[in-house]
């Protein structure tokens, strides 16, 4: 049975009040649909974190927005690369913060949350390529963050899952140590996907997207996975993507990936984003961050 926190919010969105962001023409349209939701329906939590950092990086077309978020109460061992969520259209570093900031305080851990280019106004392969620069640049300025090569890991929930594991992929081929990746119910397999009828498919990939669905960074599950980092999956029984994942869960293993996979019976998409009104939502998000802390400690 699905979580009576969700039904209620589920019922509220659907009330008629509140468009749906993924039907918009822009960008800006799309993120304000959006805030208005989370605003009224599933408002972030507060968690006090250690320093904040806004900062600006180069990235392949122009300057990358992050921030860099350090644990409340003791001192950072590693360090994780964050990727928000939102159906490459919308979310940015506020609309995701109490996301980096509870990995940061349970997993001990340095975040660096990236505000990747978004859909429709930059299609595909634009926010994997913002991804790729951002870990680089994470991964050349380690001594001012977490500190250690070997306890870094790259993290996102939903279309940031896709990023996330896209950047497993990379950092494996060119030889970079990876400790983990935090899978929160990723998109992770475009290939099988009805463009035809799924809009924000199109709104992302493109006109092009039969194609561009077989590349492995918009599809990690097309890629070798043999030697990518050991991997955390979250995934709710009630989510569209469940089967998506737990058949890249299956893919990993196979591959000979140590993988932890959660299924929380009672939640669907989003619940990392539903920490601040449900209690489950937010013992299944606690759960996914000491799984990433137990891997970065080991």
């Amino acid at each position: 049975m699905l979580d009576p926190q969700i039904e209620e919010m589920d019922r509220k969105r659907m009330s008629g009040a509140y468009p749906d962001p993924f039907e918009a023409d822009t960008t800006a349209e799309a993120r304000r649909r959006a805030w208005a939701i989370r605003r009224d329906i599933y408002p972030s939590p507060q968690i006090d974190v250690g320093k904040v950092e806004d900062k600006t990086i180069s990235g392949p077309a122009g300057e990358i927005a992050i921030r860099i978020v350090h644990p409340a109460g003791n001192e950072a061992a590693s360090t994780v690369v964050y990727f928000h969520g939102g159906a490459w259209m919308v979310g940015d570093l506020d609309s995701h913060h109490a996301h980096v900031s509870r990995i940061a305080n349970r997993a001990g851990a340095v975040v660096v949350n990236v505000d990747y280019r978004l859909a429709p106004d930059n299609l595909f392969p634009a926010a994997t390529d913002d991804a790729f620069a951002a870990f680089d640049w994470v991964i050349e300025n380690l001594a001012g963050l977490g500190g250690n090569p070997q306890k870094v890991a790259v993290g996102g929930d939903s279309a940031g899952g896709a990023l996330a594991a896209a950047c497993a992929i990379r950092a494996r081929d060119m030889g970079v140590p990876l400790a983990a990746q935090l899978l929160v119910y990723p998109v992770c397999d475009m290939r099988n996907k009805d463009g035809e009828n799924n809009n924000v498919i199109r709104k992302y990939l493109g006109p092009n997207y039969k194609v561009a669905a077989q590349d492995w960074r918009a599809s990690p599950a097309a890629a070798i996975l043999a030697g990518v980092a050991p991997a955390v999956i979250g995934t709710g029984v009630y989510d569209f993507l469940h089967e998506e994942n737990k058949r890249f869960a299956e893919l990993l293993e196979a591959a000979g990936v140590p993988v932890t996979l959660r299924i929380f019976p009672d939640l669907n998409h989003s619940f990392f984003s539903y920490a601040g009104v449900s209690q489950k939502c937010e013992d299944a998000s606690n759960l996914l961050c000491d799984d990433l802390r137990d891997i970065l400690a080991g």
